[in-house]
């Protein structure tokens, strides 16, 4: 099967943010922390007189609640894992109680059974492990990047597999 073949609607990845679904929960958080901005701060970036990923921790900071209350509304595990590596990606602030929502979602024994084969497992199984290390180590305030792999890049490196799409539902 060749990327063309895979319906957009079921496309995923190995890694947390390597898909579509997860490009558009970034993109919301990104919209809950743009709106935040004074004008003052928009002409700011708008001039290039703000380093973004910097000012970005900034306003996750001012608009968290909002932020945890939209993914809460989701009802899907990965909205709970771009969160993180959102919140990880920016330095931004995690609350020991979102930390703990976003290892209890990221917990293997929910896509161990969802993989037709070993391989496919196995590439999950790491991708995930590492994410689920990133985050319990993680430390407000400091940027943490964790592995971004499109299914493109995956191909490329394994070929392609019969991918079933993981189910995030919660």
């Amino acid at each position: 099967m060749c990327e063309e073949e895979i319906d957009l609607d079921e496309h995923w990845s190995y890694t947390i943010s390597g898909n579509w679904r997860a490009l558009r929960f970034c993109e919301d958080l990104l919209r809950f922390c743009s709106r935040v901005k004074t004008d003052d701060e928009r002409k700011k970036v708008r001039d290039n007189e703000i380093e973004l990923t910097d000012f970005l921790k900034v306003l996750i900071e001012r608009c968290y609640e909002k932020l945890i209350r939209f993914i809460q509304g989701q009802n899907s595990r990965l909205g709970y894992l771009v969160l993180g590596v959102f919140l990880m990606k920016f330095g931004g602030k995690m609350t020991n109680e979102v930390k703990e929502q976003i290892i209890k979602y990221s917990d293997w024994e929910y896509e161990e059974h969802q993989f037709k084969n070993i391989e496919e497992k196995k590439l999950r199984k790491k991708y995930l492990s590492e994410f689920r290390e990133k985050i319990t180590n993680f430390v407000d305030g400091v940027r943490t990047l964790v592995s971004e792999k499109t299914l493109s890049d995956v191909y490329a490196d394994h070929g392609p597999f019969d991918l079933t799409p993981i189910n995030y539902d919660i």
